[in-house]
């Protein structure tokens, strides 16, 4: 029970920074005159903290460690990149709150995928109705306030 306390707390902590990596990387691009450069900057930066981390706890990986990996889970960057760089691109435009909402949407859905067929070498967690009721409860509360927000933003 203490340790899934610890990862929960740890999750919200991280979720917490979500809406903030646009927010700040805008400022960012702002600054340097483009989304693109923001977004190296902020991945330039998060990769030495997470070198600076790794390599003296764990030293650096051999090739075979590295060779052993499938392909396909290298695609992690490519997708962490597409996300860093739609954030900076859509929060000014679109606000936090949407963005997040859109997204959060997307990463119910795909992770639900993902438990219910054990993809990508993931432990296999069939959905129940008890997951599938959740589910839809706060998609359905997503497009309510997205609704909300369509409503506001049409001209009068």
């Amino acid at each position: 029970m203490r340790s899934y306390l610890i990862l929960a707390a740890w999750s919200l902590l991280a979720g917490a920074g979500i809406p903030l990596i646009g927010v700040l990387n805008s400022g960012v691009a702002r600054s340097v005159g483009n989304p693109y450069a923001a977004t190296a900057i902020m991945f330039a930066i998060a990769a030495l903290v997470a070198l600076g981390l790794a390599l003296p706890l764990y030293g650096h990986p051999t090739m075979a460690q590295l060779g052993s990996a499938p392909p396909i889970t290298y695609g992690a960057g490519l997708l962490i990149g597409f996300y860093g760089l739609s954030a900076t691109i859509i929060i000014p435009r679109l606000g936090a709150a949407s963005f997040i909402a859109f997204i959060l949407v997307a990463q119910l859905l795909t992770s639900a995928a993902v438990d219910q067929f054990g993809l990508f070498g993931m432990a296999r967690r069939p959905i129940d109705i008890t997951r599938m009721a959740g589910l839809i409860v706060i998609v359905a509360g997503i497009a309510v306030m997205e609704i909300g927000n369509l409503v506001k933003a049409r001209p009068q």
